[in-house]
């Protein structure tokens, strides 16, 4: 029975490990967007935590690296009880975080206390956890779920490592526990992800783990080993934080067709979502009052139902709660437009047929002007070339056009939501090149090509 339960134990930290490392690096991979995600949850409509808000991108790191250490240290066996321990912990706040997710009533509202006076705001509902950041954008409730299956698979291994079950794994353990979480990896990869680079990331991390095992030998050895696994963790941290995310699931990546992931789905001949809203209608003298579906008030004309209107002669749709009834398309761009001063839009412009160059800033006073040097010489070459050359930022047209004279930049300005402008690039400042609305290829600030030659060979 002892040996069944330390099999069933291991099985888990095959499971356990293996996620927690995919997901880890899933947050690694664009800790900017997973830094966005948490200044959501960081709201006052939301855990009203503002405060932590100026620190959200090193809480991020520290989470996601944490992810990976203890998945990590699962695999090998290392520090059993405190992996397990820490495990716990994380999972539990995880679980709460995402029950409040899933609780939250885009309708409701909550009371803060702002400089000294209690304020009631709307309550600001996260949609998505950013558990696997754009990668597989689960919903609240699926997050839920699948930290409650965690909790379960977590439970055999903590029993296992405080009964002394499990330790270092010796050779034969280590063989098929490896063998079977890079399998795992590689299928999860291949299936959810599209991305081959995680079973790699798992294969180093186990590789550092077991190449500072061999040769450290004296005491502290499983710190020693954590070491050589952060090393792997922060180099790899360090690479997308520099340039650019290794895998972009985004819908502005690399061969992306902007024009199609705008449209809508009567457009794109699709069948949209279908919704509906829960309406309550009530008498306010005798307290009577029932809900209604809208989709039922409108199929049974009840504003011509005089018994219906006596009853209930009251209705609060302000306060109608909408939702889902069926799934369907939806666009995957909601708010990229690019306005001059006049409010005239130039999206459809900028991506027709030809090529079209622009400067990517979601805050031009923050990009500091970095590589702006480059980006004159290439769209002043672009634009001989008949491309077309612009900016996107959310700046007034005041603060454009000083930037533009500061820095003699010869293109135009015109304006975009700064959040759009987050998703399109994760560098402050970058550059894209899109090929009649598909997008070719983009840059961070440190990665701008030198040439135009460069710029021509991207495509």
């Amino acid at each position: 029975m002892r040996n069944i339960l330390l099999s069933i134990a291991n099985f888990c930290r095959v499971l356990v490990g293996a996620l927690f490392v995919v997901s880890g690096l899933i947050k690694i991979n664009d800790a900017l967007g997973f830094m966005y995600k948490l200044e959501e949850y960081f709201e006052p409509g939301a855990l009203n935590l503002e405060a932590w808000a100026p620190y959200a991108l090193e809480l991020g790191m520290l989470a996601s690296i944490g992810e990976v250490l203890l998945g990590v240290a699962l695999l090998v066996g290392a520090l059993p009880r405190l992996t397990t321990a820490l495990t716990l912990v994380l999972m539990l706040f995880f679980t709460w975080l995402t029950w409040y997710t899933d609780h939250c009533d885009p309708f409701g509202s909550k009371t803060i206390i702002e400089n000294g006076i209690e304020v009631i705001i709307p309550n600001q509902c996260v949609l998505s956890c950013g558990c696997f950041g754009n990668a597989i954008p689960l919903t609240p409730h699926e997050s839920f779920i699948k930290d409650l299956v965690l909790l379960i698979l977590l439970l055999p291994v903590m029993i296992s490592a405080w009964t002394g079950g499990y330790g270092l794994n010796e050779r034969n353990r280590a063989l098929w526990m490896y063998a079977t979480a890079l399998l795992i990896t590689w299928m999860f990869g291949e299936t959810m992800l599209e991305w081959g680079f995680p079973t790699l990331f798992l294969a180093m991390g186990l590789a550092a783990a077991e190449g500072v095992r061999r040769r450290w030998k004296k005491e502290g050895q499983e710190w020693a080993m954590a070491a050589g696994v952060l090393l792997v963790a922060i180099g790899f941290q360090s690479y997308t934080l520099r340039h650019l995310p290794a895998k972009d699931y985004r819908p502005y990546a690399v061969g992306e067709d902007l024009n199609r992931n705008m449209a809508s789905a009567d457009e794109l001949g699709l069948d949209p979502p279908v919704f509906d809203k829960e309406v309550r209608f009530f008498d306010p003298a005798n307290g009577a009052d029932t809900v209604v579906l809208q989709s039922a008030y409108m199929a049974g004309k009840l504003w011509q139902d005089e018994a219906f209107k006596a009853a209930y002669p009251e209705a609060d749709w302000d306060g109608a709660r909408e939702f889902k009834v069926s799934e369907g398309y939806e666009p995957l761009i909601f708010d990229l437009d690019a306005t001059d001063e006049a409010g005239n839009s130039l999206l459809g412009e900028l991506l027709g047929d030809g090529y079209t160059l622009l400067h990517i800033s979601k805050d031009l006073k923050a990009s500091e002007a970095r590589g702006q040097a480059q980006i004159n010489g290439l769209f002043a070459d672009a634009a001989a070339q008949g491309w077309r050359t612009a900016a996107l930022t959310p700046s007034t047209a005041e603060d454009a056009a000083a930037y533009k004279a500061q820095h003699q930049a010869g293109y135009d300005f015109y304006s975009t939501d700064p959040t759009e402008l987050k998703i399109i690039v994760r560098s402050n400042p970058g550059m894209v090149l899109l090929k009649d609305g598909v997008v070719l290829e983009k840059w961070a600030w440190r990665d701008f090509p030198e040439a135009f030659s460069d710029l021509q060979g991207a495509h």
